[in-house]
């Protein structure tokens, strides 16, 4: 063997990982780069909205949970601590009139929030086909701008690419699931009570209560929650989204896909 050859052998084989790294690495391929980032993409998806669609995936979990609407909210509010000249308070009120309806059997805003996100966990799972079309369309400067990007990049793709779809797919089914739930009698509750007429004796004399007299006069109620529960839903399903695909940027080495490790462990994903 000649010298010259034999002293590049030793080199290489004495060099740091690093350097042998810069020596062997001929970058990623394009068509690397999107199969790695869309098997990610798939198996992040999957994890959220398996999340999202389990028994308590909303309703347990703050981050994403569906809370009741602004205006609801003040209107809670109002019958928790007002009373109508002192005589008989919002709250006794509403509970003579749970205990006149059929569609409520205690507190009718717990059991919105109940119903609002048994809603979102049925409608969750309508997301898959929606998400698996925005990653088929992904082109390679799509993968390429996602790769490089920022911890959530991918998420904001889909929200910049199915939030409408999400929407469009999401509110008939959002909007059964709130029947089923009986989220919408309930609701529909909470709004007839405002029109509610109570005759309460007082010092022997019957006196008439108007609740909508006292309470909710500056209040403008929606009409109905599927529009406001629908958006609440794939907001939370982003959320979702977004967490899973921070973990796996942070440690692509616990997946078991070779294709995810060398993608998410590559100096395009981590910027080196």
């Amino acid at each position: 063997m000649k010298f010259p050859l034999l002293v590049a052998i030793l080199a290489f084989l004495f060099v740091s990982c690093d350097e042998l790294d810069e020596i062997l690495d001929l970058g990623l391929s394009d068509e690397e780069i999107v199969e790695g980032l869309k098997e990610a993409l798939d198996t992040g998806l999957d994890s959220a909205v398996t999340s999202g669609s389990s028994v308590d995936g909303y309703l347990k979990n703050e981050a994403i949970k569906v809370l009741l609407p602004e205006e609801v909210t003040k209107l809670q509010s109002e019958i928790a601590s007002g009373s109508v000249a002192g005589v008989i308070s919002y709250q006794d009120l509403l509970d003579l009139y749970v205990a006149t309806n059929a569609n409520i059997d205690t507190d009718p805003f717990e059991e919105l929030v109940v119903a609002m996100n048994r809603g979102a966990e049925r409608a969750a799972t309508k997301a898959t086909p929606i998400f698996v079309d925005a990653i088929t369309s992904m082109s390679f400067t799509d993968a390429l701008g996602i790769l490089q990007g920022g911890e959530t990049a991918a998420t904001d793709y889909f929200k910049t690419n199915t939030s409408s779809a999400l929407i469009t797919a999401f509110q008939p089914d959002i909007k059964t699931a709130l029947g089923e739930t009986a989220a919408t009698d309930i609701y529909a509750g909470v709004v007839d009570f405002l029109s509610w007429e109570h005759t309460e004796t007082v010092l022997f004399v019957p006196v008439t209560v108007k609740v909508n007299d006292y309470i909710g006069q500056d209040l403008s109620l929606p009409e109905t929650l599927d529009e406001y529960a629908t958006t609440k839903a794939v907001d939370g399903l982003f959320h979702l989204v977004g967490e899973e695909e921070k973990k796996i940027r942070k440690n692509p080495l616990e997946y078991a896909s070779d294709i995810i490790q060398k993608v998410f462990g590559s100096d395009e994903a981590t910027g080196n």
